[in-house]
């Protein structure tokens, strides 16, 4: 396939001063101030979250997926953790005092982890921007850093900002295509993120209220002016991936722009 790759993409102190820390280091404690939480995360998109807003010292684990370069894109910051598959048994062990979840990740865990007397704190999927923001703020809560939250939502307004401001006047005709030729309609994070880039998603406009598939009959119908290509795992052989290098697909994208992701 003929593509071309666009990729849209965080004084050595004085001796008085060190003192003067050092004092304050050691009257914390006895001024009330709470510790951070010890925080553990049992999903992959808690996982950044996680990264993101807490401490290192807090992190006590984090999903196995953090640690997989093909899911996560903290995924070297997430090998310095210890990992786990989601178990209330493995959680258990750490005793943390928040767990960060996804709603409907092993929810058997999640409700045994709450019985046993573990703060749970479960993160909706993300269907907006505003969702976006709202799992930022609920997370950084949740691991006792809300400024820290506030600062990385007031940063990814001022980039919203500056993508609203250079999208062209008229809206480009986009197609998004997963393996298997699956596409995103209306209402879902990638159409919202579409809008914002300036794109026109035209496999909406087809009636898809989230998600469905495309036939290559449809694709060519619909004449876009650019494909954005969402591969996973492209290297590892399937059905599913093979149908991105169809054939047809493979003249259209030698006509028309491409972006990988």
């Amino acid at each position: 396939m003929n593509t071309r790759h666009h990729r849209p993409r965080a004084k050595p102190a004085c001796a008085p001063a060190l003192a003067g820390m050092a004092l304050l280091a050691f009257a914390l404690p006895y001024a009330g101030v709470e510790a951070a939480p010890r925080v553990a995360s049992m999903n992959l998109c808690a996982d950044q979250f996680t990264l993101q807003l807490a401490d290192p010292d807090q992190i006590l684990s984090l999903s196995w997926l953090a640690a997989d370069r093909a899911e996560s894109l903290l995924a070297t910051a997430a090998r310095r953790y210890p990992l786990n598959y989601g178990t209330a048994e493995e959680l258990l062990r750490l005793d943390p005092d928040v767990v960060l979840a996804g709603a409907h990740t092993a929810a058997h865990a999640r409700a045994l982890l709450r019985q046993l007397g573990i703060r749970v704190v479960e993160l909706e999927p993300a269907n907006s921007i505003a969702d976006i923001e709202r799992n930022v703020r609920q997370a950084a809560a949740a691991v006792g850093q809300p400024e820290r939250g506030s600062m990385l939502v007031a940063s990814m307004r001022v980039r919203i900002e500056a993508l609203e401001a250079a999208r062209p006047a008229s809206p480009i005709r986009a197609v998004v295509l997963r393996p298997g030729l699956f596409t995103v309609g209306e209402y879902s994070l990638m159409s919202a993120l579409m809008r914002l880039a300036g794109l026109r998603n035209i496999a909406a406009e087809r009636g898809l209220d989230r998600w469905g598939s495309l036939s290559i009959e449809a694709l060519l119908e619909m004449a876009p002016q650019l494909l954005v290509i969402n591969a996973y795992r492209p290297q590892d052989a399937s059905l599913a991936n093979a149908a991105l290098t169809h054939p047809v697909l493979q003249r259209l994208a030698a006509r028309i722009p491409v972006v990988l992701l």
